[in-house]
């Protein structure tokens, strides 16, 4: 035999008041309401479970038993069940997992390290590297707290994104580099020899694509899959590098490297965040995505 729960919640209600009336009343629901409930219940258990005594309604032995022990369940369900559990960062000694690039790595990670550090103390922080094709899974089993960065392709009702900034490319290259001037011509950008960085990120691939459409195709002297070692691999060559803006202002300041600008403009890419719905309402995962976008939304990226 099946009982609705919120029955049951009358028939507690009419023990603990003494009336269908003032039951209903603390129920919030109107009299008959809670009439049809009480008569739903006897009808279902068979047996009278109130007779009225005076003013008051009395519990028959079934409903005193009853209640005795739905009581205790209804106490389980709402204090300890029902309720979204309290997230305390600054109690919790568990793992956050982010997902992002080198790229992101070496751009706000050190932002984010140290913000979760002064309100988390006791997390463990791990990030992870992983293809496009793995992320919605990952998100939705949990391996991954938060995706970060520019993934167009992570496209599902299943997945929330926020648009934390933009960003673009420039272009890198040492310090003594022939060329001059802020600003290269087209001519320049296509007789100069070019890294090429393939990596898992997708903005080099729109990049490239960009390009495609103007009809640009460079010198391609170089491969390579990371963005971190550029500022070696151009310390002692007239080589170029087109890459994101962050990452180029990250080895002027640690290599002997500038910037100048591309003959034309390049779009701009939304970094985001991502995570999945099942996380939604966890108060975790708010606390977590609230913190990622107070530390880096725009104006501007936070550098180390």
């Amino acid at each position: 035999m099946k009982t609705d729960l919120n029955l049951l919640r009358v028939l507690v209600a009419i023990y603990d008041t003494g009336s269908v009336s003032a039951a209903a009343q603390r129920l919030a629901m109107s009299q008959p309401a809670a009439s049809a409930a009480l008569s739903r219940l006897r009808g279902s258990l068979g047996d009278q479970l109130f007779v009225r005594r005076g003013s008051r309604m009395e519990a028959t032995p079934r409903a005193q038993h009853i209640i005795a022990r739905t009581r205790e369940v209804i106490q389980v369900i709402d204090h300890e069940i029902l309720p979204n559990p309290e997230f305390s960062p600054a109690r919790f000694d568990g793992e956050l997992t982010l997902c992002m690039s080198e790229i992101g790595e070496a751009v706000f990670l050190p932002a984010l390290y140290r913000r979760i550090r002064a309100e988390a103390p006791g997390a463990r922080l791990r990030t992870i590297g992983l293809l496009p094709a793995e992320l919605e899974g990952a998100l939705y089993e949990g391996r991954v707290d938060s995706v970060l960065g520019y993934f167009p392709d992570l496209q599902s009702h299943f997945i929330f994104q926020q648009r934390l900034y933009s960003h673009d490319l420039t272009c890198l290259v040492r310090q003594a580099h022939p060329l001059a001037g802020p600003r290269m011509t087209l001519d320049e950008f296509l007789a100069m020899d070019h890294v090429l960085v393939r990596d898992d990120g997708r903005s080099q691939e729109m990049f490239e694509q960009e390009l495609a459409a103007r009809g640009i195709e460079r010198k391609i002297a170089l491969h390579t899959s990371h963005y971190m070692s550029l500022g070696t691999l151009i310390n002692d060559s007239d080589l170029i590098v087109v890459l994101p803006r962050a990452v180029a202002a990250l080895h002027v300041r640690s290599a002997n490297a500038r910037i100048i600008e591309p003959p034309f403009p390049i779009r701009r890419y939304d970094l985001k965040q991502y995570w999945h719905r099942r996380f939604h309402d966890d108060p975790k995962s708010i606390w977590l995505r609230t913190l990622i976008q107070d530390v880096l939304g725009e104006p501007v990226p936070p550098m180390p």
